[in-house]
């Protein structure tokens, strides 16, 4: 059917319908969301009207809107896990330091990166422990010298580099007092002249004491310095203690009369206050601080280990101002149902119980919630190291697995049930009490399936009438390891068998309760054995074709024939011959594949140590392919995957964050009656992609103008078709109003939209 055919059969209904305008949406396609933890903040600063804190990213908070802000590498930061953050007020830059070296300068919501000292070829630390700002230059303090920032000109003006006996002095901190510099350092404190021409030569620095000293400032006119316990008076070449800490010093902030000492171990946990003579006369306890800062002689904010930003109102009432997040910096598994994504904070360390805390946290319409024991989630308190979530679609109970713990049911009115040492949940073997519950899957008959780690029995059933069955695999390993549970087409549980083993598969022939029909599969390297790339078997996956997809620590292995898997004539693993680039080779082959993810047009994305790609459904083709260095990834160690079927929404849990990305493709429906269009009207400035969603898979999507003219033709991904707004020629169509005709195969499905293209 051709574009003016089918706009005169839809013609005459065409005054029923209404312009299609965009659902809420916070990404458009094409674009990316970051999604960290603000419950822990190292670093505080004041800049103007704003309290900017930080640890993974950016944040801040207007003392005049009352509104947050959140920066970064989606809107202007190039790096994560923040070292520090300092405000110099004579060039107006806020210095944001990085971890690795790394530096960006913001000025107003401009973002300039400098990453000098993080790309410096050199052997050893390339740590910035502090800055001294002087004559609208930066002193940046490091662990190989000092280096000279001029933020204005964006350069480094100069660098000085201090050695002792043929060893590089790391310089902890640097201030002036009286015409001369002093520098911090392991080996004590150094006096050179402001003045003199060549400070890069060690001869001009003169030793004023032989103590370590971490910190040195002038403050009242007054030089002060302290070590990692101790606040000292430096006169001349004298120390003179005025404060000894009972804990670890953490930081030193200036107020306008008083200096503030962050000090905190596990026993002590307190912001002292000195006056200008470094005598105590003041303190706030119960909180956990790495840094403070003073907007009020009356009001501090505090950076807090345990959570987050901190007001303290007359310098001891506590309030907490922190944007919406994930509860925990700790991503161990993701998981979704409809499009509410769930984060596993919980962690196992090679097999061995973390005592994680985290519990969960859930993203629903935008926002996060957490079930845990620091917001009185009950059985939490004991039920710790969540490692995986599954949710029941009767009445929305949420059960999450304990490593060592067993089973957790959260009921919507947040009470809970755990289950362990039923006689079906079992303890490690060797280990009495330790009940570890790995993995859970649904299968369709609402039967809850879960992985009982190193237990007797290793595969556990809660049926959907609350009877409970159990299932054991003939290892001949003494340790009986128990992974991520799949179900196929057929009904059948595919486990991994963790630790070099492989995959079991079980065929229960959907009797449950009858083990006399039940058929065992290990699948393990080796033609005949199920041909998989590598017995380190990290991830399974089922495509929208039924295929399974095995991701091992050396590639994937793609499973063709499942429903046969444990019969006399199943398969081996597919070992797929790809070419990317200009190099053939197996699917992933050295790669350790995390992550397997389908989405609605059954592309793959696959995560490793190496970033996230998406390949296409037959995996012949790199749709695209992203790594730290070419998006908002944290991190290239990418640990978990899951897609919100709705809206395409890709979630990425790597070892240092979570990111989204908007992707093409998104769940097909039914028909194509709820169709939308997003944007719609089309602003002139928006430059991103246009999604026409909620269509029948792989539709036909034709858009004309009003004449009937073909504009642009495509084919859907999934349930979604996206266009950049250009027609054939790169060029986009004038003003006007658009209409966009929807079919499927055989023109059963059918529907039409329309939408606008502003000036």
């Amino acid at each position: 059917m051709n574009p003016s055919s089918l706009q005169n059969v839809c013609l005459a209904f065409l005054f029923l319908l209404n312009a299609f305008t965009a659902q809420a949406q916070q990404v458009p396609v094409g674009q990316w969301q970051t999604h960290f933890s603000y419950n822990s903040a190292i670093s505080v600063e004041k800049v103007r009207d704003k309290i900017f804190a930080g640890r993974s990213n950016l944040y801040s908070y207007s003392l005049t809107n009352h509104d947050y802000a959140i920066y970064s590498k989606v809107n202007g930061l190039s790096d994560v896990n923040i070292q520090f953050i300092r405000y110099d007020a004579s060039s107006d830059n806020l210095l944001i330091v990085y971890d690795n070296g790394n530096i960006d300068l913001m000025k107003q919501n401009d973002f300039v990166n400098m990453p000098d000292i993080k790309n410096l070829n050199i052997t050893g630390s390339k740590r910035i422990n502090s800055v001294y700002f002087k004559n609208k230059l930066m002193y940046l303090c490091t662990d190989f010298g000092i280096v000279v920032l001029n933020p204005e000109k964006r350069e480094v003006k100069e660098s000085y580099v201090l050695q002792q006996a043929s060893k590089i002095l790391k310089i902890k901190a640097l201030t002036s007092f009286n015409g001369n510099f002093y520098a911090a350092t392991d080996n004590g404190v150094y006096m050179a002249a402001e003045n003199n021409p060549a400070l890069q030569n060690f001869a001009n620095w003169t030793a004023i004491s032989t103590s370590a000293v971490d910190y040195i400032f002038t403050h009242q006119e007054t030089l002060f310095c302290a070590s990692s316990n101790t606040v000292f008076i430096l006169s001349g070449t004298t120390l003179t203690p005025v404060y000894s800490a009972l804990a670890p010093i953490q930081q030193i902030r200036q107020g306008i009369t008083d200096l503030y000492v962050c000090e905190r171990d596990d026993n002590r946990r307190a912001i002292m206050t000195l006056n200008q003579d470094g005598l105590v006369s003041d303190s706030v306890f119960n909180i956990n601080p790495n840094d403070v800062v003073e907007t009020d002689p009356n009001e501090l904010w505090e950076a807090d280990e345990w959570e987050g930003l901190i007001k303290l109102s007359a310098r001891k009432d506590k309030s907490l101002f922190n944007p919406n997040g994930v509860f925990s910096r700790s991503f161990y598994k993701l998981s979704v149902f409809n499009d509410d994504i769930y984060v596993a904070a919980g962690a196992e360390l090679g097999y061995i119980s973390a005592f994680n805390s985290g519990g969960i946290s859930k993203f629903s319409n935008g926002t996060w919630s957490w079930y845990n024991r620091y917001v009185g989630t009950p059985g939490m308190d004991t039920v710790i190291d969540i490692v995986d979530v599954a949710v029941d679609k009767r009445n929305k109970n949420v059960y999450a697995a304990s490593y060592g713990g067993g089973l957790l049911e959260i009921h919507p009115d947040n009470t809970t049930t755990t289950y362990k040492e039923n006689g079906f949940i079992q303890s490690q073997i060797g280990n009495p009490g330790a009940n570890i519950i790995f993995n859970l899957a649904f299968d369709d008959q609402n039967n809850l399936w879960m992985s009982n780690y190193s237990a007797p029995n290793q595969l556990v059933v809660k049926k959907a009438d609350g009877s409970w069955q159990k299932f054991s695999f003939p290892y001949n390993v003494s340790e009986k390891s128990a992974g991520q549970i799949v179900i196929d087409e057929a009904d059948q549980k595919w486990m991994i068998a963790p630790r070099g083993i492989g995959v079991y598969v079980l065929n229960d022939n959907k009797t449950i309760d009858n083990k006399n029909d039940d058929d065992i599969r290990l699948l393990s390297t080796g033609a005949g054995n199920g041909n998989l790339p590598n017995n380190n078997v990290n991830t399974i996956a089922k495509d929208r074709n039924g295929k399974i997809w095995i991701g091992t620590s050396d590639g994937i292995g793609i499973i063709n024939c499942p429903e046969s898997i444990t019969s006399a004539n199943g398969c081996d693993a597919e070992l797929k011959i790809v070419k990317y680039d200009l190099n053939a080779g197996l699917l992933f082959q050295r790669e350790s594949v995390n992550a397997i993810a389908v989405d609605g047009a059954n592309n793959k994305w696959i995560g490793t140590n190496n970033g996230a790609w998406l390949i296409s459904d037959d995996a012949e083709k790199i749709i695209h392919r992203f790594t730290k260095d070419n998006s908002p990834m944290p991190s290239n160690d990418v640990r978990s995957i899951v897609i919100q079927p709705n809206s395409g929404e890709v979630f990425i849990a790597t070892n240092e964050g979570l990111v989204s990305y908007r992707s093409e493709a998104i769940e097909p429906k039914e028909d194509n009656s709820t169709m939308t269009i997003f944007p719609n009207p089309v602003p002139s400035s928006y430059e991103g992609m246009i999604a026409i969603k909620n269509l029948v898979e792989n539709a036909d999507v034709r858009i004309t103008d009003v004449a009937g003219q073909l504009v642009y033709r495509m084919k859907a991904q999934g349930g979604q078709a996206v266009w950049n707004g250009k027609n054939y020629l790169g060029v986009r169509p004038r003003t006007g109003v658009y209409y966009v005709f929807v079919s499927n195969a055989d023109g059963s499905a059918t529907n039409v939209g329309k939408f606008i293209f502003h000036e």
